[in-house]
């Protein structure tokens, strides 16, 4: 009797452990699959400076009709996002929220003292174009290519930082995940 119970038992556990290998497991974000989220970024005080949703853009007066606003698709770990929000959504399902706050150092970066140089107009491609704010290419003396931000045209000389504009700012991202593949 005992033999029996104890056969009926075992067999009832295999089919057990059996079901649950058959049971796919829920998709979630992990290196080498093709994500798609979208996000609102603002600052501490709740100002939002970036979004991928158009209606959130116009209502806080920073919409780009130059924008196409729809969700980011990345392939996770190998396309470039700041480490704060790369950490964020690992592991993440789809559907899921969150809300994340960044520090400089997982966002924007720190800000470097002494990184606002002014070098002469001629030395910039396009110089007549430019606006304060614009992306120039400065190659440093040994050949390094950095990406500073125009931030005074003089006469002669035009000021920029190589900073990004965010460098030193906390940043706050509401996440919502579209799809995983």
């Amino acid at each position: 009797m005992k033999s029996v119970i104890l056969l009926i038992s075992s067999i009832a556990i295999l089919l057990l452990i059996s079901a649950c290998n058959t049971i796919e497991k829920e998709p979630v974000v992990e290196p080498g699959k093709t994500i798609t989220f979208d996000y609102a970024a603002g600052f501490d005080n709740g100002t939002l400076f970036d979004t991928t949703f158009e209606a959130a853009a116009i209502e806080a007066g920073i919409y780009n009709p130059n924008k196409i606003y729809e969700p980011v698709m990345v392939v996770y770990g190998k396309d470039p996002l700041f480490i704060g929000l790369q950490e964020a959504l690992l592991g993440m399902k789809e559907g899921e929220l969150k809300n994340i706050r960044a520090p400089p150092n997982k966002a924007y970066g720190t800000k470097i003292e002494n990184s606002i140089i002014s070098v002469p107009k001629l030395t910039i491609n396009n110089y007549e174009n430019l606006r304060i704010n614009d992306v120039v290419t400065v190659v440093t003396p040994d050949g390094n290519r950095i990406s500073a931000y125009v931030k005074k045209i003089g006469e002669e000389n035009i000021t920029v930082d190589m900073n990004h504009p965010l460098a030193g700012e906390y940043v706050q991202f509401a996440i919502m995940l579209g799809s995983i593949e």
